[in-house]
């Protein structure tokens, strides 16, 4: 198992530094299928751009924590990415991805990370969301 932790603040300049942080990591594990890990990092994009305007609400004095796992098993290689935030809880049957007929710039991050990483997981904790997305790579 490989992992690292990472805690940004809440500001749209570090999304850019969470995936540089991200692609990084891969080089250290020597994963390198360069298509799968763009759309990766696409899905974590979007995740945290989500959590700083509809959690944070563009605030910029909150924290987001990101802990990233990759683990083999047999011949099996997998990913868990854990964003946490200390927000206003996330009524997660409200979080739906947007219809693609409806043509307009924007709104598509849930859709992205849904195709990237099928199903995310919502864990109750005490203070904020916790959501986590797992994927066989």
């Amino acid at each position: 198992m490989e992992h690292f932790n990472l805690r940004i603040p809440s500001n749209k300049k570090y999304v850019k530094f969470s995936r540089h942080v991200l692609k990084k990591f891969f080089e250290t594990i020597s994963y390198e299928e360069d298509s799968e890990i763009f759309l990766i990092e696409l899905a974590l994009n979007e995740a945290i751009a989500n959590i700083i305007e509809h959690t944070y609400k563009f605030e910029e004095n909150h924290n987001i924590d990101i802990e990233v796992i990759y683990t083999e098993k047999s011949e099996e290689k997998y990913l868990e990415i854990k964003l946490r935030d200390y927000g206003e809880k996330v009524i997660v049957e409200n979080v739906k991805p947007r219809d693609l007929e409806d043509y307009k710039d924007g709104g598509l991050g849930v859709y992205i990370i849904n195709q990237v990483f099928k199903t995310p997981q919502w864990i109750d904790v005490e203070e904020g969301n916790l959501m986590v997305l797992k994927k066989q790579l």
